[in-house]
């Protein structure tokens, strides 16, 4: 296997930086063979084959002061100041790291500051800075249409999924694309981030953050560097800039340091497509999770089901949380009445100041009767609907259904998070090849209905091939919803491609429910897991205390991801 590198150069002057090739080369072998008895009866076509790896990176980067490329101002639109030093009041968020804060943005302005300080992107269809997974015509899955490196940031190979076209990070003289990070003239006091999502696909896999090819350089002295650098043979950039790396589990590109309250109802499809032993484990996970939650102490959990025309099984947010038992696969998938009684739910009886999850797994699109839901009795008293473009005549899920119940998701995301297992997802949503939103843009799978339409987000999505990969992913969610984002190495440039540069880099850990040094590599990491959208966030700071000695100095090297097999690899990085 390969090391997949990423190129990343940062200079006082000007900053370049890049990813270079991405995409580990996957294996396939086949063995053929076929026996024939007396009687003509045979064992025909037996094979083995050899499963793949594969490992799918994209982007999304930040920059305090992205007007010196014609892009708004970071203050811009935003209802409070941003201040370089600690304001009085509370409600304020540090960044780029909230433990070495170089401003603090109003935690109601985040959203805005992140939009205004957003330069660069991949995939970035619409060429605004943000990451979309899909956009228009566009669809984005990365296992399926790779996210590999370059060729995939070549607007010749692939214009929607091309990367950002701005004059920091392209080169439109060349038409060449510069490396990832391009700042000019970078100042004591700058900072910025991007956050690197990585795809394990088909099997789990180890992994780790590597650097290789490490240059600094002084660039000569400068007339004012000259006058305070005492040692003119030893360039001080990487020494100075400050970082920190962390486990970005809700892929916003900020460190989220606190969790409070977190309310969660889950949401079980029951539907005559699971069939019933795949239901019967289905529940069992559910419960699994249901538990975890609660036995994190500041979690609770209600849940339903939906299916046959019905939402069912209803139990609130008090208490115990939800067991679900006794589940019946049958009938039609009644999508946005699960998701309105969830919110109403929520509504009614969230805690105070907690933060609120629809957790959804499901097998398929919404197919749903229009009305009649007054005829079933949901517990806390709710009467989802009535819905005009449902159709349970058959199994065909129409646009209708696709477009009402994607805006009933909407609705509920603006108050709530919804997160989406999607299972069996990759291919085309039943009966509908042809499927449309709401805009008449073509709707390619499942997967990218669950994912784009209901979670709304890669990062809120799930994909499991079979019920049996629901249960590994199930930390995934766990850590997405209830647990600190773990920050796993504070320091300087210098420490980082020390770490990072030295053997197969450093080992990252796939269960952040489990208790793991990064930076010790004590051999009790845990692997990734396929059907997850991992993000690994890199905050860098100038510090404004930091002067002259620095000027024109450079530093530059290679940053990628390495992964190799879980199964029967007892020394994982050893060879």
């Amino acid at each position: 296997m390969s090391k997949q590198d990423a190129a990343y150069e940062l200079s006082r002057r000007k900053v370049l930086a890049g990813l270079g090739s991405v995409g580990l080369a996957s294996a396939a072998a086949g063995l053929g063979t076929s026996a024939y008895f007396t009687d003509s009866e045979s064992f025909e076509a037996n094979t083995i084959a050899a499963g793949e790896l594969d490992l799918k990176v994209d982007w999304e980067e930040h920059y305090s002061y992205p007007q010196l490329y014609g892009f708004d101002d970071p203050t811009s639109g935003l209802d409070y100041d941003v201040h370089r030093s600690e304001p009085d009041e509370g409600a304020y968020v540090g960044f780029p790291d909230p433990e070495n804060p170089m401003v603090w943005v109003h935690e109601d302005d985040v959203a805005q500051y992140m939009a205004n300080t957003s330069i660069e992107a991949f995939p970035d269809p619409d060429n605004d800075g943000f990451q979309e997974m899909s956009w228009e015509d566009f669809a984005y899955t990365p296992c399926a249409d790779g996210a590999d490196l370059p060729t995939h940031h070549d607007p010749t190979i692939d214009a929607l999924a091309s990367r950002t076209r701005n004059p920091s990070t392209w080169d439109d003289g060349e038409g060449e694309p510069k490396p990832l990070v391009s700042l000019d003239d970078v100042k004591p006091g700058d900072f910025g981030e991007f956050t690197l999502s990585f795809h394990l696909c088909d099997n789990p896999g180890y992994v780790w953050l590597a650097a290789d090819d490490v240059s600094e350089s002084e660039n000569g002295l400068v007339g004012p560097e000259s006058e305070v650098d005492e040692t003119p043979e030893d360039p001080e950039l990487a020494e100075n800039i400050q970082t920190a790396w962390w486990y970005d589990t809700n892929g916003n590109n900020v460190i989220d340091s606190s969790i409070g309250l977190v309310d969660v109802m889950l949401a079980v499809d029951t539907s005559g497509s699971l069939g019933q032993a795949d239901l019967d484990e289905l529940a069992g996970y559910a419960n699994d999770l249901s538990n975890a939650l609660d036995a994190t102490g500041n979690a609770q959990v209600g849940g339903l089901t939906f299916g046959d025309g019905s939402v069912d099984n209803f139990v609130g947010l008090s208490g115990s949380p939800v067991q679900f038992t006794g589940l019946e696969a049958t009938g039609n998938t009644p999508l946005p009445a699960a998701l309105d009684v969830a919110r109403a739910e929520l509504a009614a009886n969230a805690r105070s100041g907690a933060e609120t999850f629809v957790i959804v797994f499901s097998d398929g699109g919404p197919n749903y009767p229009n009305d009649g839901y007054d005829e079933y009795p949901i517990g806390g008293g709710y009467t989802p609907g009535p819905y005009s473009q449902g159709d349970p005549s058959n199994s065909v899920v129409e646009d209708g259904e696709l477009c009402e119940t994607s805006t009933v998701a909407d609705s509920v995301r603006a108050d709530h998070r919804i997160l989406t297992v999607g299972i069996n997802d990759t291919g085309s949503i039943t009966g509908n090849s042809d499927a449309v939103d709401c805009e008449g843009n073509a709707i390619a799978t499942l997967q990218q209905y669950l994912r784009d339409y209901i979670a709304g987000n890669a990062a809120d999505y799930y994909s499991a091939d079979a019920i049996s990969d629901v249960g590994p992913i199930l930390d995934d969610i766990l850590a997405n919803v209830a647990m600190e984002e773990e920050v796993f190495h504070r320091g300087t440039l210098a420490d980082d491609l020390s770490a990072l540069s030295g053997g197969d880099g450093v080992p990252l850990d796939g269960d952040l429910t489990t208790g793991f040094d990064e930076l010790a590599d004590d051999g009790s990491r845990e692997c990734f897991d396929p059907g997850v959208n991992y993000y690994v966030g890199f905050a860098w700071w100038l510090p404004d205390d930091v002067g002259n000695e620095v000027q024109s100095d450079s530093v530059s090297f290679d940053l990628g991801f390495y992964t190799e097999q879980c199964r029967n690899n007892g020394s994982p990085g050893a060879s």
